[in-house]
């Protein structure tokens, strides 16, 4: 009775789907776990999916079943702890001259790409021409083991979206290899076909340091589930998301305050730092557009401190690379800083992307990531006034840019964190370019992963503001500098260029995704 509603649909795909979700269920319900999962590869429908999935086996305490998107929340836990040094690790670290105070992480994704149509040589297209026999040719059964080394390795995400099907409703941990997206670190080609969307990238061979899973080639942490659910979630609803770290208004006002006083010899410099610190007091955290209870958010956190505690040089800074305070001393001859809040974010980098003619296959290259920074003068009353320019955190923040992948390398933390802005990235591509119909609903299915997270792992509502004084000399005179501590800001539109570069011969490199493994678990494989 049930396949015969569904035949009586006939093309009302919206209706089909309501009947082929309620077979699901009752096949589900009754245990019969492959025939619900054969149906449920038949339904487009995000919501229809979810809601036969939210039906399946319950999800116990220790994730043993069911499977949360960062059941391994302790692999994170253990790099930030062993980053941002263990005995200092609740403090927070900042950078600013009186009053300063460095903020955040903003992600948008529609800033990651850029895109451009230009023509190109005959050579170039030629060249380009073979990329789609090259990565189109039949392949074999795939590496048993995910963590094996490959010139290039594809994902299908229509795949990849069943094989996590498959795990919920028979009530399996998702496991590493899901959670970590086939060990993929860097994404070199998205290829859009008529019912995918396959990710492709190389794989230097997949290593575990202090419980995090990187790439043992680039050093580059792998890309992960939870990460490239927010983005593809932020993409679908138009909304950028990210951290902040501010002062409250009081804490400001005292610090003026403090200042004040330590400039006019009422306080003494010994205790300056200690004094404005505490004058300063708890800072409150906010974490927009994404829950703050999952390990995305403490990420953006705890790498926004840390950014800051490098600003301020709590922790060393790659050789001949250098921090604030290097900077003010590079440019005392213009003066030290005073009254200044300096804000310090990380945002988008826009990246290049290469496209075929039919702009289905897309080459991305560049960093998509970046560290920006603003100037405000700092109010008695404990405001900000207007921006005001300020050569030390230019300064900083262009050398901090330029040494990024050696800052990175010293800190995994950061690593992880480029890779959210990679999937950034890949969301607005699919975004932009996908198809409503197609694409747009895999990119909701698997949006639809960060909802499933069983860990709540709560990022810190406030931090302790911290101090330093820094001493630099300028000829006879040496000048006492009282600096403070004041998020990231992901907007995936942000991360692709506007201008993308039209290759011909790119649409080669389609047959990435035409070549796929027969066996219909394989999610990802290996091109020989």
């Amino acid at each position: 009775m049930a396949k015969s509603a569904v035949e009586q649909s006939g093309n009302d795909q919206s209706l089909r789907d309501q009947w082929l979700g309620k077979i699901a269920q009752s096949q589900s319900s009754m245990g019969e776990s492959v025939g619900a999962l054969r149906t449920l590869r038949d339904i487009d429908s995000p919501s229809i999916r979810q809601g036969v999935l939210e039906h399946g086996p319950s999800v116990n305490a220790n994730g043993a079943s069911g499977g949360g998107a960062f059941a391994d929340f302790d692999s994170l836990m253990q790099l930030i702890q062993t980053t941002v040094v263990p005995d200092t690790w609740e403090a927070l670290g900042g950078n600013s001259t009186m009053a300063a105070y460095p903020q955040g992480i903003f992600v948008d994704p529609q800033g990651t790409v850029s895109v451009s149509a230009t023509s190109q040589s005959p050579d170039t297209q030629d060249e380009l021409a073979n990329l789609r026999s090259v990565l189109t040719e039949a392949v074999g059964e795939s590496n048993v083991d995910w963590r094996a080394p490959a010139a290039m390795r594809s994902v299908s995400f229509r795949r990849l979206r069943d094989a996590i099907a498959q795990r919920r409703i028979t009530g399996q941990d998702l496991g590493d290899v899901i959670r970590n997206l086939g060990g993929l670190s860097t994404i070199q080609y998205v290829v859009f076909t008529d019912d995918d969307i396959v990710i492709a990238g190389p794989v230097g061979g997949i290593l575990e340091s202090d419980g995090w899973f990187v790439d043992a080639q680039s050093g580059m942490a792998t890309m992960r589930l939870d990460f490239l659910s927010r983005s593809l979630k932020s993409c679908l609803s138009d909304a950028a998301f990210g951290c902040t770290i501010d002062p409250t208004h009081e804490g400001m006002q005292a610090a003026m305050q403090v200042a004040s006083e330590i400039q006019i010899g009422k306080r003494p410099i010994a205790k300056a730092a200690d004094d404005l610190g505490e004058a300063l007091g708890m800072q409150n955290v906010q974490v927009f557009g994404a829950p703050g209870d999952n390990a995305l958010a403490l990420l953006m956190v705890e790498a926004d401190r840390h950014m800051k505690q490098l600003a301020l040089g709590v922790h060393p800074m790659p050789e001949n690379a250098i921090n604030y305070l290097d900077a003010v001393d590079q440019l005392i001859d213009q003066g030290p800083p005073s009254d200044l809040l300096l804000r310090l974010w990380f945002t988008a980098n826009a990246i290049d992307v290469r496209t075929d003619q039919d702009q289905k296959v897309f080459e991305l290259q560049g960093t998509p990531i970046r560290l920006s920074r603003e100037n405000q003068r700092a109010l008695a009353n404990g405001g900000r006034g207007a921006v005001i320019a300020d050569p030390r955190s230019e300064l900083f923040v262009a050398d901090f840019n330029r040494n990024w992948d050696r800052i990175r390398e010293l800190y995994p933390i950061y690593s992880s964190l480029e890779s959210l802005y990679r999937s950034a990235a890949i969301a607005q591509l699919i975004d932009q370019y996908g198809s409503s119909e197609t694409h747009h609903q895999l990119a909701e299915s698997l949006s639809g992963e960060e909802d499933q997270s069983i860990w709540l792992l709560h990022a810190p509502r406030q931090v302790p503001s911290i101090a330093t004084r820094h001493t630099v000399r300028r000829g006879k005179q040496r000048h006492q500098i009282v600096l403070a501590s004041g998020g990231v800001f992901i907007s995936p539109d942000d991360v692709i260029d506007d201008q993308l570069v039209t290759y011909a011969s790119l649409s080669d490199r389609s047959t990435i995704a035409s070549d796929k493994p027969i066996m219909i678990q394989q999610w990802w494989w290996d091109l020989p």
